[in-house]
C-alpha cells in the first residue's frame, strides 16, 4: 500500500503541475495568436518573471518530473492494466513517450530557473543529435510512434469518456464535457508532434521536428482550428486539475498488479 500511495502522490503532483502549464500555455496561445511564446518555454519564462518565479519554476519542475516518473512506471509495470496485446503495448508506449516528454519539460524549467535557459528550439537540436547516433533515427521514429499512439488513445478516451472511470463519483457533472474537449485538443497536438518525429527519424528531417508550441503554430493557417485547439488545451489544463483533485487509482486490480510486481 505504501507503493500505491507513492504512486498516487506522484500522479497528483504531476496532474497539478501539468494543469498549470497547460492553462498558462493556452492563455498565451489565445492572447498571442501563434506567437513564439505559445510554448512550454514561453510558459516557463512567464512564470520566471513573476515574484518568486525561480522557486515557482522549481516546484513546477518537481511536479512535471513526478508525473514523468508516474507515466514511465505505469508503462513498465502496466499499473493501469492495459495488457500485453498490440493495443495495450501501443497505449503503454504512449505512456512512456509522455513520461519522457514530461522529464524534458522538467529539465527545461530547471535550466530556466538556474539562468541557463535558451530561446527554444531544443526539440530540433535533440533530434539532430539523436539522428547522429547509431540507430538514432529508428529510435526517434519509435518515439514518434509513441506520440501517435498517445494521440489515438487521447481521442478514444475523449470519444468513450473512458477517463471518467478513475474519477471519484462526487466529481461535478461538468468534468465530462471539459475532459472530452481537452483530450480531443491534446490528441490533435500529439498527432502533429508524432508525425514530425516519425518523419525526422525515418526520413532525416530533424528541422521539421515540432514541440508543443510548434505544433500549435502549425495550425495558425486555420484560424478556427487553432482557436478551438488552444481553447481545448486550456480545458485540458482544467481536466488535469480535476484529476489532481478527484482521480482515484486505488482499485483492487491495481493493488494486485503492484503486489505481483513487488514479488
Amino acid at each position: 500500500m505504501n507503493r500505491l500511495r507513492s504512486l498516487e502522490t506522484f500522479a497528483r503532483a504531476g496532474w497539478l503541475a501539468r494543469g498549470i502549464v497547460y492553462c498558462l500555455l493556452a492563455y498565451i496561445a489565445l492572447s498571442s495568436a501563434g506567437a513564439a511564446d505559445a510554448s512550454p518555454q514561453g510558459v516557463f519564462r512567464s512564470v520566471r518573471d513573476m515574484p518568486g518565479g525561480s522557486v515557482l519554476l522549481i516546484l513546477l519542475a518537481i511536479g512535471l518530473a513526478l508525473y514523468g516518473a508516474y507515466r514511465l512506471y505505469g508503462a513498465a509495470l502496466d499499473s493501469e492494466g492495459k495488457g500485453d496485446d498490440a493495443k495495450g503495448i501501443a497505449i503503454r508506449l504512449g505512456y512512456a513517450a509522455s513520461g519522457i516528454a514530461h522529464f524534458v519539460l522538467a529539465w527545461a524549467a530547471v535550466r530556466l530557473a538556474s539562468g541557463n535557459a535558451d530561446g527554444g528550439g531544443r526539440e530540433k537540436e535533440a533530434a539532430g543529435m539523436m539522428l547522429d547516433m547509431p540507430l538514432g533515427g529508428t529510435l526517434l521514429g519509435v518515439i514518434g510512434l509513441g506520440f501517435l499512439a498517445a494521440a489515438a488513445h487521447q481521442a478514444v478516451k475523449a470519444w468513450t469518456t473512458e477517463f471518467m472511470k478513475g474519477v471519484a463519483p462526487e466529481a461535478p457533472a461538468w468534468v465530462v464535457p471539459v475532459g472530452r474537449a481537452g483530450l480531443a485538443a491534446r490528441a490533435v497536438v500529439f498527432a502533429v508532434i508524432g508525425y514530425s518525429l516519425v518523419r525526422a527519424g525515418w526520413f532525416g528531417t530533424a528541422g521539421e521536428v515540432k514541440g508543443l508550441g510548434d505544433a500549435l503554430s502549425a495550425l495558425t493557417e486555420h484560424a478556427a482550428l487553432y482557436t478551438l485547439v488552444a481553447a481545448g488545451l486550456f480545458l485540458f489544463g482544467i481536466h488535469s486539475l480535476v484529476e489532481a483533485r478527484w482521480r482515484r487509482i486505488r482499485d483492487e486490480d491495481v493493488v494486485a498488479r503492484l503486489r505481483a510486481a513487488a514479488r
